[in-house]
């Protein structure tokens, strides 16, 4: 799911072939090196304005994680219950004129291999590629064939990428409460309308924390104004006292009565702060493991 409120959709917890050992420790603090914005003041007299104004600080919120690495499980449930599992490991590179991306399905073996690569372009259409091993051939996917279907999920190309605050138009709705792991949150609900094209929504509705600006919440809308769509953030972690991730994602199509559910069952941000089994520091991710290279070598 573009660049604000860094739900990361899927891209933040489907996963790639890179074999990794890492230790994790709980922390209470901000040990992350990046301090937490401060909030400013939102105006109030104009909702395009209020809107845009916290999508943005959202964005600041959730930003100088550099990279991060997942392993994570993708049930695919349909409109009779029956279920398709899947287990992916990925890795995203932050970036300032755009996240790169790498998603690997691992298992079962019809699927194993098969792997997608994402450059994001603020100001253009992002790069995207896919990588089938039966052909051993990278397929690159036209903006048009964004909206499709990403391997057979309630994902489409376009969801993989995060939202990227000057694609939308911003409205803001109203400050509101739901329920989040159990427990009540305020949140702000906003509206985005997409700007760009070769888009397959009219707008999307995102609930956004007002206190950590984490969007648990967003709905879809197809091009004719009706209800898609509803992804759900859920079992949320903080990551080195400062960045938040959902450790489940959990899509459902109104509409064809399917759903695609990914549970993380291991999640990293920013590398450099994880130590190796021998003490010494882990390295960060680099541009050279998100290339088409890359996506076949797997």
């Amino acid at each position: 799911m573009n660049k604000t409120p860094k739900t990361k959709t899927a891209m933040a917890l489907v996963a790639m072939a890179y074999t990794i050992t890492l230790t994790t420790s709980a922390h209470a603090d901000n040990t992350s090196g990046v301090p937490i914005p401060a909030e400013p003041t939102f105006p109030t007299s104009d909702p395009a304005t209020r809107g845009h104004a916290i999508a943005t600080h959202a964005d600041a919120y959730d930003s100088g994680w550099i990279d991060q690495y997942t392993q994570a499980r993708m049930t695919l449930i349909d409109a009779r219950g029956e279920r398709v599992v899947r287990d992916t490991r990925g890795m995203t590179l932050e970036g300032g004129a755009g996240d790169k991306a790498l998603v690997r399905f691992m298992s079962p073996a019809d699927i194993r291999g098969v792997a997608a690569l994402i450059h994001e372009h603020p100001q253009a259409t992002d790069d995207t590629w896919l990588y089938l091993p039966a052909t051993r051939r990278v397929r690159r996917i036209a903006g048009a064939n964004r909206t499709a279907s990403f391997q057979g999920t309630e994902f489409t190309y376009e969801d993989l990428s995060s939202l990227i605050v000057e694609r939308y138009d911003w409205r803001f709705l109203r400050e509101t409460t739901i329920t989040v792991d159990g427990k009540e949150e305020a949140v702000y609900e906003l509206e985005a309308r997409p700007n760009y094209q070769d888009t397959g929504y009219s707008k999307l509705v995102l609930t956004v924390n007002r206190n950590n600006f984490r969007t648990s919440r967003v709905e879809f809308f197809d091009k004719t104004g009706e209800r898609l769509k509803t992804l759900t953030a859920s079992k949320w972690k903080v990551y080195h006292g400062r960045f938040h991730r959902p450790l489940e994602l959990d899509m459902q199509n109104h509409q064809t009565g399917k759903r695609t559910v990914i549970e993380a069952s291991a999640y990293f941000v920013n590398l450099s702060l994880y130590q190796r089994r021998d003490g010494s520091a882990r390295s960060n991710l680099n541009d050279d493991q998100f290339t088409r290279r890359a996506l076949e070598d797997g």
